[in-house]
């Protein structure tokens, strides 16, 4: 029984795209740092914020991957025809772990439980709480398209940036925090980061399917790794600056920390497209590498390797800065 209690979160974790979720909890994070200590924060109203991002996320994920399986259905293609960039995208819809009526029916459940965490914030803390949250949806819903308009990262960098960090704060003390406005926008370059990292990745696959990210604009892969190196250069200068304008606590330059991340994903990267054939060890200073044994076995560690530390640059970025923020 309790085997396949395991299977089944399981697989609803891959399904869902689960091990992702860290950019949702950075944000929560980001926003605990500077509610904690309006008297009007309670530990209750801070979990049910993080879990409804979290299934914010999960669902956006579920229905970009929902989108593209129903867009190759309606091509002719049949489920074990499909091709995307990575095994993985899809993976349990394809091979029927999971029905199309039955991601609908997950869908439907995940989006209704946020909405109606967002209404017991709209009784707690006021009206206002429906612009952020409709704000929200329409970004959600637009972002399965968004990359035929090469706004996909802008949209996911909005939604766990400036959006879910001021609207969670005014969520839990019913105020506005110009200080954490300015940080929410290093969070906002961090996010994109990750997604950066996945479509330099993917750079064949999206030219061949139309999709134009943030990576084919620039042109080519070289300039994709530049504008890589820019947003990580910008996150760190949003801190910099904030706490030479005294806009951040001193301790915020933890998030320097993470700088041995950043290094390694930049060289990394660069080995990928320059067809480097390299062996992938996880270090503990690079964050965490969950499940890398599996990963390895299904050779993906080329790809989950720079993804996982694209992800933890994001993530320790955040830690850092509300340690930063906090002590």
């Amino acid at each position: 029984m309790m085997d396949k209690l395991i299977l089944k979160f399981q697989n609803f974790a891959e399904l869902t795209r689960m091990y992702s979720i860290n950019i949702a909890i950075a944000s929560c994070l980001i926003v605990f740092s500077y509610a904690y200590y309006s008297e009007k924060f309670s530990f209750l109203n801070f979990f049910l914020l993080t879990f409804a991002l979290c299934l914010i996320q999960m669902g956006a994920n579920l229905f970009d991957c929902y989108i593209d399986v129903k867009k190759q259905l309606k091509e002719g293609k049949t489920f074990e025809n499909m091709v995307f960039s990575t095994e993985r995208k899809a993976r349990l819809i394809r091979n029927k772990t999971f029905s199309i009526k039955q991601v609908e029916i997950i869908l439907c459940i995940i989006f209704s439980i946020a909405l109606l965490i967002g209404l017991y914030f709209t009784i707690f803390s006021g009206w206002r709480v429906l612009i952020f949250a409709f704000l929200g949806a329409i970004l959600t819903l637009f972002y399965p398209i968004s990359s035929r308009y090469n706004l996909a990262e802008v949209i996911v960098g909005l939604i766990f940036g400036p959006l879910s960090i001021m609207g969670g704060y005014f969520a839990l003390t019913q105020d506005f925090n110009s200080n954490l406005f300015v940080l929410s926008f290093a969070i906002f370059f961090t996010t994109i980061i990750l997604l950066h990292t996945h479509n330099i990745m993917d750079w064949e696959f999206d030219i061949k399917e139309g999709k134009n990210t943030l990576a084919i604009l620039t042109g080519s892969k070289k300039n994709a790794i530049l504008a890589l190196k820019l947003m990580i250069c910008l996150s760190y200068t949003i801190v910099l600056c904030g706490v030479l304008f005294l806009y951040f606590n001193p301790k915020t330059l933890a998030v320097f920390l993470t700088l041995p991340i950043a290094t390694k994903l930049l060289r990394s990267i660069e080995e990928y497209i320059e067809m480097k054939n390299v062996e992938f060890k996880p270090r503990w200073y690079w964050g965490f590498f969950e499940n890398w044994e599996t990963i390895k076995a299904q050779k993906l560690d080329f790809f989950m390797f720079r993804f996982y530390l694209a992800r933890n640059f994001s993530f320790f970025f955040a830690i850092f800065a509300t340690i930063g923020a906090m002590v």
